[in-house]
Order: C-alpha cells, then sequence, then structure tokens
C-alpha cells in the first residue's frame, strides 16, 4: 500500500519545491530540482498513469502558488470564500494540465522510442506551456529573474527559452542520478553537454548586458515621474473626487521637485465621459500640473444609442491636450466582462461586482514629442504575444522605443501577485530591449531597465513617488522579428515523437499478439477464391 503511494507523494513533493521555487517565494534554485522527484514518479508507468501523476504535482504547485485567487474572486466577483476556494481548485486543475501534458508526453516518447530523458522532458514541456490557454500564464522561467546571465537568451527565445533551459537543468540531474543508479555510471557526456550549453548561455548573457548598456547610456532620455497613492480598488467608488485630488496633489509635488519629461497615474483613477477621443481634458482634471502626462481613466462614449466604457490610458501634453488613447484589449474574465454575458445578460446580475468593458482595437503606440510609447493596461503585460504584437508599430511600423503599464494590483491583497506580475512583466523588457515602467495603485510600482533589472520599485501597500531617467531605444530583436518561435520548434518536435511512439508502440502490440491470432488475421485478408 505504501509502495503504491510514493510515486504520488513524490508528486506531491515536486509539486511543492515549484511553487516555493517561483516569484514571490523566491527560492529560486529549488526550480532546478522540483521536477526530479516527479521524473522519478513516472519513470516506470504507463503513460496514462503519469499523465494523472503529472497532474497532482501540477495541482499542487499551482494551489499553493495561486493562493491569492481567493481574493480575487472574492474582490472582482464578489465570490463567498468557500465559492472562492472552489475557484482556486478548478484555476490549480486546469493549469496542472501543463505538468500532466509533460508528464505523459514525456514517458509516452522515451517509452517507445528511447529518446533520452535529458532532452524530451524540456521539449515536451516548452511546448505545453506555448500552447495550453491559461487565465493567468506564469511561466516557469520567470523563477531566475534575480539571474541576469541566464535570462538574457529571452531576446532571441522569448521567456519560453528561459523556461526551457529551467526544465533541461531538471532533466540533466535526473538522466544523471538515474544513469548512476541503474549502471553505476557517470553520465560525462550528458554532464559535458550540459556544461556547454550553459556555457553558451552565461557567454551570451554577459555579452549581451554590455551591449545593451552601452546602447542605454548613449540613447536620449526621459525622465519619468511615478504615483502609487495607496488606494486600493473599492476606494475609488467612495471618494472618486478624492482619489483623483490625491494624485494631482502628489503629482503637483513630485514635479515641483525636478523637471519631469512625463507623470504617469495607474489604472482606472478617474471616470471620463465625452464623445470625442481628441481635444483637451477638463482643466479641473489635472489642475496646474503644467506637465505631460500618461493618466488611466474609464472612458465612457456612446455608440449609437448604447454607452461604452472601456479601461484606457489617456496621454495629455503639458497643457491638458490629448495626445492619444490606448484602450485596454485583453480583458479579465468575470472582473471585466463575464464570458457570455452579452448573450446572457442575466449573468451580471448574478456577480453585481464584475465590470462591463469593451474591448480596445488600436494597437497604435503613443506620441510623446519626438518619442514612441507602447502602453498597455493591467496584466496584458504578461501576455508575450499581445505585447509582441503592440510592439509591431501597428499599421506604419512605428516601433515604440519604451514600454509603459498600468496597472491595479490592489485585488490580491498582500500577496505574492503583485510581485508575480511584476517579474513575469519585466521579461518583455529584455525580449524587445526595452525600458518598462509600471505604475500601480498599491504596488509593485517599478522602472525596469532593458536588460530586465528591476532598477527602482516601490513598496507594496504604500503611498510613494518614484523617478527614473528610462532611454529610448531603437531596433527590434530577434524574438520582436520570429515571435515564439522556440515554442514551435518543440511542438513539432513534440508531435513527431509522440507519433513515433505510437507507431513503435502499435509494433510491439502485433508482436505480443498470439500465432493464431495473427494467423486468423491473414485469413481475413487473403481473397476470396472464385
Amino acid at each position: 500500500m505504501i509502495e503504491k503511494a510514493v510515486p504520488w507523494i513524490a508528486a506531491v513533493m515536486g509539486g511543492v519545491l515549484l511553487f516555493l521555487g517561483y516569484v514571490g517565494f523566491d527560492l529560486f534554485y529549488l526550480e532546478w530540482i522540483c521536477l526530479v522527484p516527479v521524473l522519478w514518479a513516472i519513470r516506470e508507468q504507463r503513460p496514462g498513469r503519469a499523465f494523472l501523476i503529472g497532474w497532482v504535482a501540477g495541482i499542487a504547485a499551482h494551489g499553493g502558488g495561486f493562493y491569492w485567487v481567493i481574493q480575487m474572486f472574492q474582490g472582482f466577483a464578489g465570490m463567498p470564500w468557500p465559492l472562492a476556494t472552489l475557484g482556486l481548485m478548478l484555476l490549480a486543475a486546469a493549469n496542472g494540465i501543463v505538468l500532466a501534458i509533460w508528464a505523459w508526453g514525456t514517458r509516452l516518447i522515451t517509452r517507445d522510442t528511447g529518446w533520452n530523458v535529458a532532452w524530451v522532458s524540456p521539449v515536451v514541456w516548452t511546448a505545453a506551456e506555448k500552447f495550453w490557454p491559461e487565465i493567468f500564464p506564469n511561466y516557469l522561467g520567470a523563477s531566475q529573474y534575480k539571474l541576469s546571465l541566464l535570462t538574457q537568451i529571452a531576446d532571441v527565445t522569448g521567456i519560453l527559452g528561459v523556461t526551457f533551459l529551467v526544465v533541461y537543468i531538471n532533466s540533466t540531474v535526473y538522466a544523471v542520478i538515474e544513469q548512476w543508479f541503474k549502471n553505476r555510471r557517470f553520465a560525462w557526456r550528458q554532464v559535458a553537454v550540459f556544461a556547454a550549453v550553459v556555457g553558451v548561455v552565461l557567454v551570451y548573457g554577459g555579452v549581451r548586458i554590455r551591449a545593451v548598456d552601452r546602447q542605454a547610456s548613449g540613447a536620449a532620455k526621459l525622465t519619468v515621474g511615478l504615483v502609487q497613492a495607496n488606494h486600493g480598488a473599492g476606494e475609488k467608488h467612495k471618494d472618486p473626487e478624492g482619489l483623483l485630488r490625491e494624485h494631482r496633489e502628489m503629482s503637483r509635488t513630485l514635479a515641483g521637485t525636478r523637471a519631469l519629461d512625463l507623470i504617469v497615474w495607474p489604472e482606472s483613477i478617474c471616470r471620463i465621459n465625452g464623445t470625442s477621443r481628441e481635444g483637451r481634458l477638463p482643466s479641473d482634471l489635472l489642475g496646474d500640473l503644467h506637465t505631460p502626462a500618461l493618466i488611466g481613466a474609464t472612458l465612457g462614449m456612446w455608440q449609437g444609442d448604447k454607452p461604452r466604457v472601456c479601461n484606457t490610458a489617456m496621454l495629455t501634453d503639458s497643457t491638458g491636450g490629448i495626445l492619444g488613447t490606448y484602450d485596454k484589449r485583453v480583458l479579465v474574465p468575470f472582473g471585466e466582462y463575464i464570458p457570455f454575458g452579452d448573450t446572457f445578460p442575466q449573468l451580471y446580475s448574478w456577480s453585481p461586482y464584475s465590470s462591463r468593458f469593451w474591448p480596445g482595437e488600436s494597437e497604435e503606440p503613443l506620441q510623446l514629442g519626438k518619442h514612441l510609447l507602447s502602453v498597455s493596461i493591467c496584466y496584458e503585460d504578461i501576455f508575450p504575444g499581445h505585447i509582441r504584437s503592440l510592439m509591431r508599430g501597428a499599421r506604419d511600423c512605428r516601433v515604440p522605443e519604451a514600454m509603459f503599464n498600468l496597472t491595479n494590483d490592489s485585488w490580491y491583497g498582500k500577496s505574492i501577485e503583485p510581485m508575480e506580475h511584476l517579474v513575469l512583466a519585466s521579461f518583455r523588457a529584455i525580449e524587445h530591449r526595452r525600458s518598462l515602467v509600471r505604475a500601480t495603485n498599491t504596488g509593485v510600482s517599478a522602472f525596469v531597465d532593458p536588460v530586465g533589472r528591476l532598477v527602482n520599485r516601490s513598496g507594496l501597500w504604500t503611498k510613494e513617488t518614484l523617478v527614473g531617467r528610462i532611454p529610448m531605444m531603437e531596433g527590434r530583436t530577434v524574438y520582436a522579428l520570429l515571435g515564439d518561435w522556440v515554442g514551435w520548434v518543440c511542438a513539432s518536435l513534440s508531435i513527431v515523437g509522440i507519433g513515433l511512439a505510437i507507431r513503435v508502440s502499435g509494433r510491439r502490440i502485433e508482436q505480443d499478439r498470439p500465432q493464431g491470432d495473427k494467423r486468423k488475421k491473414r485469413q481475413k485478408k487473403q481473397p476470396v477464391a472464385r
């Protein structure tokens, strides 16, 4: 009985190590070995059983890592805690499928093809991480954000390349241990290849960091101020005028201390109603700030006889003139809309805390003077494909020189989520070699440089302002041009491996069939004499 339970215990252990090694808990070195217990647990299992073992590991990992989802469901959708806990369980089960697919594919391919687990495992994981749909993507590679030498490959491979490397480390550790216990032989060849791969990654990281730092030091700069007033999302409904007044006063004080090129407010600080996206903001909105501003607002516009509300970022000049707007395109389900809510409006009455926003349509960068700025809102910055689309420069290919994100992370309380959000977003800076400026209402606000380093950041649930000088960078990276090519390559290899494994498995079943059954099958195939 105990022997049968051991693989499942190992799966849970692997899941616990995985979330403890992730952002927030920050024991990043655990991420190098977290999959070793799971690989051991599936080593002699049928692929179907391996799937279930991997799923248990995935549920444990995401259940522990996403504990803050309970508070999110309570705050966003007004769910009672039992229902919110059920939501966490369902989310953990859905996201845990990534580990289930990985365990199944790895076991199937290695069992029936003889391919080396050290390479099969990271290939299958990377493919699953790329294509399995998730409400909150959480790339394994983000766990290594403190190790800048390792993460620089993201400008070629995207964050998926860093994920591949992390899983490759796990797989190599397991393969070396397995060979030692099986044959009492040390896997010198695998270790040599592993050392070469890691060495190339580290050398590339060092070279790119120096090159990007040189480019950034010689680039034009913008001096940007961030305002973090430390008010949760619910407070803007209780006292919207007071919230706006406090942001205005903090901005005036900040602008009075030094010359600023731009002041940035977080997501949805004020409500603006109008019939046009051009013209000038009301004079009392920004007051006598006399500084260009990028502010988060809910913008109400009429479309025919129906109101249309968008989660919007508005860029203004020093006099309050509107230079451009960006509407959030990737909306949070159950927070900013309810799936199928337009078809079944009754759903909104069941979730009174859910908003009803319209997704944006434009991907155009916003222009401040001669500089082009890419703007995203809320959790859009954790979607690599979306930011890559924005960084193309839309129709005229006007490639932005810096990235800005306006966020409200107060829904998640004093949890690890705001730091997870920031770290996942920081990889967009590496992928595109642009500075990322994030303004949040309760933290964590930050300046991220083009190397992905957190140059300056606020606290969590603190009232403060930040100032930073960001370089206006030019050029496009390999990742910007090719996107998630690593994910596509890994998916192709996984399909080939699975296909080959199924073919080999079919042949083995045919060979194991009793001889009488084979003769009957051949007789059925012979033509009947006439």
